[in-house]
């Protein structure tokens, strides 16, 4: 997923940076955080898909789930065919969390630079 640019601000890794240096500029930059806002909130939404998916194939993997498991011969032989079709994702569940828990970062980040942009356009008029 490809970012927006942004003329007032910056990421850097889970640091964000904002320079107003007018309160038109200020106005700019409280968009692009909003925008970069909605951005990253996609991104935890599709790390959070994928790692659903992780999840669930690990669970089909090892031959057990969350839920009560049905008895009898049949579905004994769905969860075999379960663990023999299951798919290993192509990120592991913990690499997934991690991501996931940079985005949360990242996402808090952009709250508190709104918020101190807030401010500074409350002293700028």
């Amino acid at each position: 997923m490809k970012l927006h640019e942004a003329r007032f601000v910056s990421i850097a890794g889970t640091e964000v940076h904002a320079m107003p240096a007018s309160a038109a500029d200020a106005k700019i930059a409280l968009k692009e955080l909003r925008q970069k806002k909605k951005e990253f909130a996609l991104r935890r939404r599709a790390l959070l898909s994928q790692a659903r998916t992780a999840k669930s194939a690990a669970e089909r993997a090892e031959g057990r789930s969350a839920r009560r498991k049905p008895s009898g011969i049949i579905s004994a032989l769905k969860r075999l065919m379960g663990r023999a079709r299951a798919a290993k994702p192509k990120r592991t569940l913990a690499e997934l969390e991690r991501d996931i828990a940079e985005v949360d970062e990242i996402l808090f980040n952009l709250d508190s630079c709104a918020v101190q942009i807030e401010g500074k356009l409350l002293n700028f008029q």
